[in-house]
């Protein structure tokens, strides 16, 4: 009797079991699996991604002579973007002790835009964690000369470009740059970067002396370091707040941040090459290692670098600035010049406001029309002659300078040794002046 009832029951178990099975096995079914089942397949195997940028990441300590501080598991995830690309050739990444074919190879820096997206504001401390990996010291030895006892100077720098590019001022190398516009034999530079035991020697790739921009290369032995993009934004303010980070002095154990505002906003000029010039001016006071850093915004946006131009000497409590958009312009103009050299060009050494800047100025004091002089380069031919900031150029060789584009085509038709005469307003005496000289060679 038992097993006449158990029968039964075993096969109405047997159907719903099997019932069960036929709709579980659906590729719709959401059923989950069932208990016997492993959460964690073995057969799966998990993988954990190490930041790229992370210098231990890409080599092992024991076969890299210069050899990070920190682990990859101790180095943070680095998701901002930037920027570079590497001429001619694809990206390669370079095993250390091997000697690399594309070791002359410059990566040319393409400047990313600012997101489209609202930016948000960080904290302070976040702003230093984020920008600080990028920022160097730099060690340039000068040799003794007639004039000078051997020196050395420290200074800022900001990597812009994971393969190696960076930005500095050039004021800091001028004593080191000899008139091919080359550092001067028996000059090194040398770069320190957190987190690595040794400096990497460094090549003054290319510079620009007016905007006191100088652009740095070194080989970092196939790591990638962190990079910053530099803004496009054009919008500062007077008033913006604002943090100057820069590389720590010696005994110092972590960088600087020095915040303050932005004070004020050069009129827009011109050059005589057509380059855009413009700077503006924070309260941040000019310290030793503030040449070559760079300013930031609130939300951890590079609005410029910090200039240690001797050209505003007579204001040195304030800090002068290169904004971004301006260096993103010189590089790609410097770059373009070292890569494919043109013809030798001649430089007068000015800038003068755009042209609808003139006008209103004009207007505004019953000056006459001319080219207002904004920037006069420190021992350039202009310099020498006797024109200052402020002058009003009223004719070049003759011929009336009243837009920018007279003093362009005026330079276009002029070669090094050319003889240059201009005739100037000075506003500060009232008064007609005439300067003359001979042309220079633009150094680059």
């Amino acid at each position: 009797m038992l097993r006449q009832l158990i029968k039964p029951k075993f096969l109405v178990v047997l159907f719903l079991l099997s019932f069960v099975c036929a709709s579980g096995c659906k590729p719709d079914n959401k059923v989950g699996k069932p208990s016997a089942t492993p959460l964690i397949d073995d057969s799966v195997k998990t993988e954990t991604t190490i930041d790229p940028s992370s210098p231990s990441a890409a080599h092992p300590s024991d076969s890299r002579p210069n050899t990070p501080e920190t682990t990859g598991a101790d180095s943070p995830a680095r998701t901002e973007t930037t920027i570079g690309s590497t001429v001619g050739n694809s990206k390669t990444t370079n095993t250390p002790g091997e000697n690399s074919d594309n070791t002359n190879t410059v990566s040319i820096p393409t400047h990313t835009a600012d997101p489209e997206q609202d930016p948000i504001v960080l904290a302070w401390t976040e702003i230093f964690e984020k920008i600080n990996p990028s920022v160097v010291s730099v060690r340039l030895k000068i040799p003794a000369s007639t004039l000078y006892q051997e020196r050395e100077e420290m200074f800022s720098a900001l990597i812009i470009d994971e393969e190696g590019i960076l930005v500095s001022s050039y004021s800091m190398f001028s004593r080191a740059v000899d008139y091919r516009g080359i550092l001067m034999d028996g000059a090194s530079v040398e770069v320190f970067i957190d987190n690595y035991l040794k400096p990497f020697p460094a090549v003054l790739y290319g510079f620009d002396a007016m905007s006191d921009i100088a652009i740095l290369k070194i080989d970092p032995a196939g790591n990638k370091l962190t990079a910053q993009p530099l803004s496009r934004r054009k919008d500062v303010k007077v008033g913006l707040p604002i943090g100057v980070i820069t590389s720590p002095e010696n005994f110092i154990m972590q960088g600087s941040l020095i915040p303050g505002h932005v004070m004020s906003l050069q009129v827009p000029s011109v050059r005589e090459n057509g380059l855009p010039y413009e700077v503006f001016v924070s309260d941040v006071p000019t310290l030793n290692k503030v040449p070559g850093a760079p300013l930031v915004d609130e939300y951890g946006r590079v609005l410029g670098i910090c200039s240690g131009s001797n050209q505003y000497s007579y204001l040195d409590y304030r800090t002068y600035i290169i904004p971004s958009p301006i260096i993103a312009d010189v590089i790609d103009y410097v770059t373009e010049l070292v890569e494919n050299p043109p013809v030798r060009a001649a430089t007068l050494g000015i800038a003068v406001m755009s042209d609808e800047s003139a006008a209103q100025f004009s207007q505004r004091y019953d000056y006459p029309i001319g080219l207002n002089v904004t920037c006069v380069q420190l021992n350039s031919p202009a310099y020498i002659a006797g024109l200052r900031i402020g002058d009003i150029i009223l004719t070049i060789n003759n011929n009336k300078a009243e837009l920018t584009e007279d003093l362009i085509e005026s330079m276009k038709e002029m070669s090094i040794g050319s003889y240059c005469i201009m005739k100037v307003f000075r506003p500060s005496e009232n008064t007609e002046l005439t300067f003359s000289s001979y042309l220079q060679q633009a150094r680059h």
